[in-house]
């Protein structure tokens, strides 16, 4: 079976849609509309299902205006010192569709793929279920899938190094680089989900930093290792279907993505 569209995909967008309220009827649509949003689609087929997700989405809002429940939307609504208009409201809700789901599929893949590349690293993590916020966080720095952030421009010039940025210019940040930095990261290239307890203080940069950190990292984190200590609790033999030289990524310039996880399941 392939891995991705049976556990890496709908994961995250289940755990979204019951976050904000989703009927579970309406969660395939969710689920589709959100795969379209973040596999790269152009065009028609990206307005359409943009469209569909905006409309679903503020008639999930007016429902809850009409008959709170316990959730997430309804608890915005119902704050008191601040609270978000409905179109704020549904643009936190399409954020996190958006940033939930194509960070953390891709994430839950990256980390299978990593760990059944490196036997001796899962030996570890199995052994020691405790080791599994350190294992995300080493496999989010070793095989993250966002690889550099959105464009920022220099207010003033300022120099880096031996390179003059001049105000107004460009600067785009590379997380993969900064995750691979011998200077913060011994031995950046080997995989070692112990890192962090045997040098804490150099953490993974990959959903970015202060104020522009990813406001969901926490619950990728934790998606992620209850995939991947469920995966294994389940299956333990799970073995890769194709050689690891024949997993292949898609050409995409912001995200580190496979385009299939085939996997043999043994019980």
């Amino acid at each position: 079976m392939d891995l991705i569209p049976h556990l890496a995909h709908p994961l995250p967008v289940t755990v979204i849609c019951e976050l904000v309220g989703v009927p579970e009827s309406e969660r395939p649509n969710w689920s589709a509309w959100s795969a379209v949003l973040t596999d790269g689609h152009t065009g028609t087929a990206l307005g359409d299902a943009l469209h569909a997700l905006i409309t679903s989405a503020h008639t999930l809002v007016d429902h809850h205006r009409a008959g709170p429940r316990d959730d997430l939307i309804s608890a915005l609504l119902a704050a008191h010192d601040d609270p978000l208009t409905p179109a704020e409201t549904v643009a936190l809700i399409l954020n996190l569709v958006f940033a939930g789901h194509a960070t953390t599929v891709n994430l839950i893949a990256n980390g299978i793929a990593a760990l059944l590349t490196h036997p001796g690293q899962l030996a570890l993590l199995r052994d020691d279920p405790t080791l599994a916020p350190d294992t995300a966080d080493e496999l989010m720095r070793w095989c993250g899938p966002t690889p550099r952030a959105l464009p920022r421009y220099a207010t003033e010039d300022l120099r880096l190094g031996p390179c003059l940025i001049r105000k107004g210019e460009a600067v785009l940040p590379v997380l993969a680089a900064a995750d691979r930095d011998p200077r913060a990261h011994r031995d950046p290239e080997r995989l070692d989900i112990t890192r962090t307890r045997t040098r804490p203080g150099s953490p993974q940069v990959g959903f970015g930093h202060g104020p522009h950190r990813c406001i969901g990292d926490h619950l990728a984190l934790v998606e992620a290792q209850v995939a991947w200590t469920a995966l294994w609790d389940r299956f333990p033999d799970l073995r890769l279907a194709v050689t690891p030289d024949e997993l292949v990524r898609e050409a995409h310039p912001n995200s580190w993505k496979l385009t299939g996880l085939p996997a043999r399941l043994h019980r």
